[in-house]
């Protein structure tokens, strides 16, 4: 589990410093405070900034918006800035060397990942191509003369460069994305997005977990909370074109999920994410999207009960304050652990304008929720 996190320059922080974190962490705040860039940043500690997780986080925004526009125009790529300097606070890449990404715990420096700006060179000889880095004297004397331009990304004693290339079709889901290296997973992470998760996506969790019949039981006694008469829930179709379908014990009907609203599908894909989140995380963003208010707390209730059952740590956000209030009073009734982070901008002398975060545990929840906390 992640105990505490320490971001530093990375989208919108500046220097964030979570010092406490429990099983299930519910995030609020304004917008622009940062809810979803924490998300990303767990999200790329937890792969090692996997260069498929770096340019995901740049598609989802729409932030290669540039190369899509060179790649219709048939112009070259280096007429634009690369779009992996979204990633770094200030939307700019750092002069080599400075101002790099850190993302780990609050307390444990060796444990941070690290992303910074380096220059490497190709070097070419009769036996070998060696691709390395030039050292800071080097790059003084001669310049960034056939040189490149890299990400290194530092894990422990791992160092990887990641090339900014020139290709924006790897910023597309196509061959060429497909092809990069995923990485060296640190931590298992499942993500519920704000727009749900893909049919592609939802078919391999559920292969996962059909050889496991209490985890796929776990899933349609979950979506009873919402309509107790389901018995169960089976998949058809084919890649690029799976339908969820609701059977019910009452009925010989067979009723397609997604005709159930976008609160039933919503809560499908956390329920489906949390089970084969097993041992890892689950980070979803916006929890309440589509929920009915009323079925809140049992749904935190079961996510409680799950996180602990198969050792998931989660990760939401919420804009929603009845969502916090059913949050607050499920740790309450059940004394489970959980706690609550607000992101907010400091008002403070040199930190003024800064984001900031503060927790409240289960003991301070109450007051936490009695206070005028902003969650939108």
């Amino acid at each position: 589990m992640i105990d505490s996190i320490y971001i530093n320059n990375f989208r919108l922080f500046k220097e964030l410093t979570i010092n406490k974190l429990d099983t299930v962490n519910l995030i609020v705040g304004k917008n622009n405070s940062g809810k979803s860039c924490l998300l990303e940043a767990i999200r790329v500690y937890g792969t090692n900034a996997s260069p498929k997780v770096l340019f995901d986080l740049i598609r989802d925004r729409g932030q290669d918006w540039e190369s899509n526009m060179q790649q219709k125009q048939n112009q070259s790529v280096q007429e634009a800035e690369n779009p992996l300097r979204y990633l770094f606070y200030g939307y700019r890449f750092p002069e080599i060397g400075t101002n790099s990404i850190e993302i780990g715990s609050s307390e444990n420096i060796k444990d941070r990942l690290k992303l910074r700006m380096r220059a490497y060179k190709l070097i070419e000889t009769e036996e070998s191509r060696i691709f390395t880095r030039i050292d800071n004297e080097n790059l003084k004397e001669n310049g960034l003369d056939d040189a490149e331009l890299v990400i290194e990304i530092e894990e422990g004693n791992k160092v990887k460069p990641v090339r900014l290339n020139r290709d924006p079709r790897l910023y597309q889901r196509t061959a060429s994305y497909r092809a990069l290296p995923d990485g060296d997973m640190k931590i298992n992470i499942q993500i519920v997005p704000t727009k749900h998760i893909d049919d592609e996506k939802v078919a391999d969790l559920w292969d996962n977990i059909n050889i496991h019949p209490n985890l796929r039981k776990e899933v349609f006694e979950g979506l009873k909370l919402i309509d107790e008469k389901i018995q169960e829930v089976v998949l058809v179709g084919r890649r690029g074109y799976i339908n969820p379908i609701l059977i019910y014990d009452d009925t010989d009907e067979r009723i397609p999920l997604k005709s159930m609203g976008d609160g039933m599908t919503h809560l499908f894909h956390i329920i489906l994410a949390l089970v084969n989140s097993r041992g890892g995380l689950l980070l979803i963003d916006e929890f309440e999207n589509g929920l009915h208010y009323s079925v809140q707390p049992q749904i935190w209730n079961l996510i409680f009960q799950l996180a602990k059952k198969l050792e998931v740590q989660v990760f939401a956000t919420t804009h929603s304050w009845d969502c916090v209030n059913a949050f607050q009073k499920m740790i309450q009734q059940h004394k489970l652990e959980g706690m609550l982070i607000h992101l907010g901008h400091s008002i403070k002398g040199s930190d003024r304008g800064k984001i900031i975060a503060t927790e409240y545990d289960k003991d301070e929840l109450i007051l936490a929720t009695q206070a005028d906390l902003e969650v939108r």
